[in-house]
Formats: structure tokens, C-alpha cells, sequence
């Protein structure tokens, strides 16, 4: 919804988004799932900024309380949630098995991936996104 505001307010561009953190199958690269602070964002960080990365062993085990509301649980809606009431170390997935060696196969493959995205949109006609 915000790229279709975004573009009635700046109709002379075209705007997309990527959900990256979706264009490789995780299950390749983690064990656990997750989508905070989980074993996929903590592997980045150990690769990428390991000195912003608490140590290991103040680490949760991602455990959330799951919304009350089918329609957030089933994912077809969304609602911002407030991280101090849903877990207990705001993680949502369990970040134990992360490692930088992880994170660093990860971010070689992510980045390539979107590095080919980028280089099709700059190559593509913007008059002619359509077969």
C-alpha cells in the first residue's frame, strides 16, 4: 500500500520494493525460522558488525506470544507489533544457531541475487515492464 501513495505522490517515478529477506530459501542457509532478531538477521550481523551483536550467551531463544486475531496469525493481515509485549528479548525466532560463517554465505548469495534484480531494473524499458 505505501508504493501505490508513493506513487500518486511522485507519479513520475516508478517505485518498487523487495521483501530480500524472502527471495532465497532460508532453509538452505538456517535451521530456525524466525523473522527478528532470529538465526538469519543474527548470522548478518556476526558477518557484517559483530561488535553491535550482544554476546552469546544473553541471547533468547526468540519465543513470541502469538496474536489473539486469526487474521494476523494466518498472515493475510498486518499490524505493527510492540516487541516488549510480544517476547521477552524482542527476538521472534531463535538466533542460537547463528554463526558469522552463516551469515557470511548468506550475504554472498543475497547479494548476488540482488544484484541481478538490480541490473535487470536498470536494463528494463520502464515503458515496457510487460509481456
Amino acid at each position: 500500500p505505501l508504493v501505490r501513495e508513493l506513487g500518486l505522490k511522485f507519479p513520475e517515478m516508478w517505485i518498487c520494493f523487495s521483501n530480500w529477506f524472502q527471495a532465497l530459501d532460508r532453509d538452505t542457509y538456517f535451521q530456525e525460522s524466525g523473522d527478528h532478531a532470529d538465526e538469519l538477521e543474527t548470522s548478518l550481523m556476526l558477518h557484517l558488525k559483530p561488535e553491535l551483536v550482544l554476546p552469546r550467551d544473553t541471547w533468547g531463544e526468540g519465543t513470541v506470544k502469538e496474536h489473539r486475531i486469526g487474521a494476523f496469525k494466518e498472515g493475510w493481515a498486518w499490524a505493527e507489533r510492540k516487541w516488549s509485549e510480544i517476547s521477552a528479548d524482542t527476538g521472534v525466532g531463535n538466533p542460537q544457531a547463528a554463526t558469522a560463517e552463516k551469515g557470511a554465505r548468506y550475504f554472498e548469495a543475497i547479494t548476488k541475487k540482488l544484484g541481478g534484480f538490480m541490473l535487470e531494473l536498470c536494463k528494463a524499458d520502464r515503458n515496457n515492464l510487460y509481456q
